[in-house]
């Protein structure tokens, strides 16, 4: 710094010398002010962070509505804007009451100050001011004392304002700083809070009103003194008459416009995204420097999607079947709205009402994990479908199972023996679903939904097969998401919520955390085929029960639009999911209780559902006339009407089914088979028995002695049904035929699945209570087997210990050990499994 002084004291001298040599005296004053300047200047900078205090917060809309507004960090109302949005009415007005000069001077207007100060010596107290615009921002800059001293400092900041700032720059600092009164600092936060409209907008008196409040900001106040404000606007506006800047209707008509008289409160929608953008401490959000956040949100479908669950859950509680959807003991509920193709989230309604305490309302559901239930299951069928087991028409089993202990059951705890993959999963059954799941291998449903974007997956813990059923934890807004993968035909890509400029951000719901979208966030999972035929599935799920029965139970679900949807209701009835989409549209509706009360009466099916098409029929209407495009690659076959499977020349009926070529399975189908039976003793014979000979049996060689054709053989069509479900098929009333026994003579092995050990369960290990009686200690035995037979012989470690009826069961009474447990079928076909058993 010394250096810098002494610097410019010899560039100072220089001149001087200069000066007394050319005898240019009067060149002395200004260069000795310039050099002052120059070294005052890098003594004292210009501090410009002050001209940068901190904004007021503000959400805004895709269309550029405001959401919802936050204090500044210091409390105050500071909305900035760019000059250019003031109204020229605003701009004229405060020129002519504040600096008619200000185009003109470099900060400071000698006359000015010349007049004001014979103007208030001759008044004898201070009747007016001679700071310029300028000078004004230097003060609110740095708020000092009015004296001479500070004046001269004010003067000072004036001139390195105006070399530092364009005009308009200087014009834009001094509307975005001027007091309004109370915590309201700049024309547009006074506009919006004392007119309730942006400042382009204002009229002739709001905008003389503006420009005379920041004179006396706390005396000039419409909503505590509007008189004073009255008087003062007159004021400005007859200054402006008399400039002839208005004419004298104008003036009238301004002057009786009138004052406000209180604040208008400040739009509120959003709330429970905007306090999240804004105060979770997102120091990594994509703010715009005057305090905006702007996001994809579109005010319209967010009221209305709010409007409508507020309703329906009013109605609800209120029980007017008649009118409304049935009574249930959901006390909140979240939905989210997507725009289909580009994922924009359009609505988030975190609950039913942010100020409801009892429903601990400001609670955001649409970011809250909880049990999915059934929502899951299009996933697993889809796959399946990618790994070429399914098609929409292959049977499925139905019939109870045991996964080591884990019995899945269905919703209505009925078993429907066998269903066709279309109709298990348009009915939500459970047993298929966690059987498909069972199956997977080349990509799991963890590992597939961590790839496709679901970030509430506990990474150390390993999900069973109930993941399918809801054992897991998902958000609204992410599962939303993810369904939009399917209504984009495979491709799978991060929803988008926040927009800066042509920046766009996704929210992560771990940590909630801000992640750039990048050009190859989006990835392809499945196949667009595979899509497409589970949207069509998804199409004919099931309608709510109160829908079906009373068509107008819910006003706008009386023309249903075209959607795919899927319901889900978690464990215990304490959510209701119902996710559903469109070419245009996602939607996702999640009804329940923050306390994870739960409820009888709640469901997807008839309390979430009524929701999502309330809100499809109020966005969309019926305009069902664009739909999803059938991929060229998806074709048409026949197969057999029973299993779905390729048709056998035993398959007595068909049916179309779509498949991918080159991914289905061709596998032919093996329950209709042609069995050669001997008329004569009803007996079956397989390839090896139908040459046997009619003639003299022989003991000690076990088969016929005289090769001789049978003379009776005729062909029958049976349906073999598989071990796997045969023995309840037939337990339960299905009709599954009874086979022809198998000739006894013959040595042949009859080709067939072999039993299937129900019971002791794989994995487990059985232990003996002391002090309990081992006859209520003993382990079932149990297995399906098909029906070509259903005798079955019980071994232990080689030793036959049972045999009977598959239907029937055995008690093994335990002893400790390890054994091995075989089960035989009167064909020979057997079945084993290790026996583990110790002492508790």
């Amino acid at each position: 710094m010394f250096d810098f002084i002494r610097s410019r004291f010899i560039d100072g001298f220089r001149l001087l010398i200069v000066s007394i040599k050319k005898k240019t005296f009067w060149l002395l004053p200004p260069l000795f002010i310039l050099v002052l300047f120059i070294i005052a200047n890098w003594c004292f900078p210009l501090p410009k962070e002050r001209l940068h205090p901190p904004p007021s917060r503000i959400v805004l809309d895709r269309n550029g509505e405001w959401l919802r507004a936050f204090l500044a960090d210091d409390g105050m109302w500071r909305m900035s804007e760019n000059h250019n949005t003031v109204s020229p009415l605003l701009h004229q007005a405060m020129l002519t009451a504040e600096d008619k000069w200000f185009y003109y001077h470099f900060g400071i207007n000698p006359v000015s100050i010349v007049t004001a100060l014979y103007d208030n010596i001759k008044a004898g107290e201070v009747v007016r001011g001679g700071s310029t615009i300028t000078m004004q921002l230097a003060r609110l800059m740095e708020p000092k004392a009015r004296n001479v001293p500070n004046k001269l400092i004010e003067m000072f900041r004036a001139t390195q304002l105006e070399l530092a700032y364009s005009k308009s720059e200087i014009l834009n600092f001094y509307f975005n700083m001027l007091p309004y009164g109370g915590n309201i600092v700049g024309t547009a936060a006074a506009s919006r809070l004392y007119f309730n409209k942006p400042q382009h907008a204002i009229s002739l008196g709001e905008a003389a009103l503006l420009a005379v409040i920041p004179n006396s900001p706390e005396r000039s106040r419409p909503d505590k003194f509007p008189e004073n404000a009255r008087k003062a606007r007159a004021k400005i506006l007859d200054r402006l008459l008399a400039h002839k800047q208005i004419s004298e209707q104008q003036w009238q008509e301004a002057l009786q416009e009138p004052i406000p008289t209180k604040r208008h409160p400040l739009p509120f929608n959003a709330p429970h995204l905007s306090r999240l953008l804004v105060k979770g401490n997102r120091s990594d959000i994509a703010t715009a420097t005057d305090g905006r956040i702007y996001t994809t949100i579109d005010a319209k479908v967010q009221e209305t999607a709010a409007h409508i669950l507020r309703e329906y859950l009013s109605a609800a509680t209120a029980g007017i079947a008649s009118h409304h959807a049935q009574p249930h003991s959901a006390s909140t509920g979240a939905i989210v709205v997507m725009d289909t193709q580009s994922r924009h989230v359009l609505a988030m309604v975190g609950s039913h009402d942010f100020f409801d305490q009892d429903a601990s309302g400001q609670v955001n559901g649409a970011l809250a994990p909880r049990s999915p239930g059934s929502t899951l299951k299009p996933f697993v069928y889809a796959l399946a479908m990618e790994q070429g087991w399914i098609t929409p028409e292959t049977l499925i089993f139905d019939v109870p199972v045991n996964y080591a202990g884990y019995e899945p059951v269905n919703y209505d705890s009925i078993y429907n023996g066998y269903v066709t993959a279309h109709q298990a999963l348009a009915r939500s059954l459970n047993v298929p679903a966690v059987n498909l799941n069972a199956r997977l291998k080349d990509i799991t449903l963890p590992a597939f939904l961590k790839q496709a974007g679901i970030t509430t997956l506990v990474p150390t813990q390993k999900y069973g097969l109930s993941m399918v059923l809801g054992g897991c934890e998902v958000n609204l807004l992410e599962l939303t998401t993810l369904y939009a993968g399917l209504a984009n035909m495979g491709e799978f890509a991060p929803y988008q919520i926040v927009v800066s400029g042509q920046q766009s951000e996704n929210l992560l719901a771990e940590g909630f955390r801000w992640k750039p979208k990048t050009a190859d966030s989006s990835q392809r999972l499945f196949r667009e085929e595979t899509s497409f035929i589970i949207t069509e599935m998804l199409t004919t799920s099931q309608l709510p029960t109160n829908t079906v029965k009373n068509p107008g139970a819910f006003e706008s679900t009386m023309n249903l639009p075209k959607i795919a949807w899927k319901t889900g209701t978690s464990y215990g009835h304490r959510d209701a999911w119902c996710i559903g989409y469109s070419p245009k549209l996602t939607i996702g509706v999640w009804l329940g209780n923050f306390d994870g009360k739960g409820s009888p009466m709640l469901s997807g099916t008839d309390s979430a559902t009524p929701v999502l098409f309330a809100i499809f029929s109020a966005l969309t209407g019926q305009d069902t006339h664009r739909w999803f495009t059938k991929p060229e690659q998806l074709k048409t076959r026949e197969v057999c009407a029973l299993t779905g499977a390729v048709p056998s020349p035993h398959c007595p009926a068909h049916k179309s089914d779509v498949y991918i070529p080159g991914l289905s399975s061709v596998a032919v189908c093996a329950i209709h088979k042609r069995i050669y039976v001997d008329s004569d003793t009803g007996y079956s014979l397989c390839s090896h028995c139908r040459n046997l000979s009619t003639g003299e049996f022989k003991e000690d060689t076990q088969h016929y002695t005289t090769p001789a054709a049978y003379n009776s053989v005729e062909t029958q069509i049976f349906e073999e049904w598989p071990a796997e479900a045969a023995t309840w098929l037939g337990k339960n009333g299905f009709a599954v035929p009874v086979l022809p026994a198998h000739n006894p003579l013959c040595t042949g092995t009859i080709a067939g699945t072999a039993p299937i050990i129900l019971s002791p369960t794989e994995d487990t290990v059985y232990y003996i209570r002391d002090g309990v009686p081992l006859t209520q200690q003993k382990i079932q035995l149990s297995a399906s087997t098909s029906n070509r037979t259903q005798q079955l012989f019980w071994f232990l470690d080689g030793e036959l210990i049972f045999k009977g009826n598959a239907e029937e069961h055995y008690w093994l009474t335990p002893v400790k050990g390890e054994h091995v447990i075989t089960c035989v079928d009167a064909e020979g076909r057997s079945a084993s499994r290790p026996l583990y058993i110790s002492v508790f």
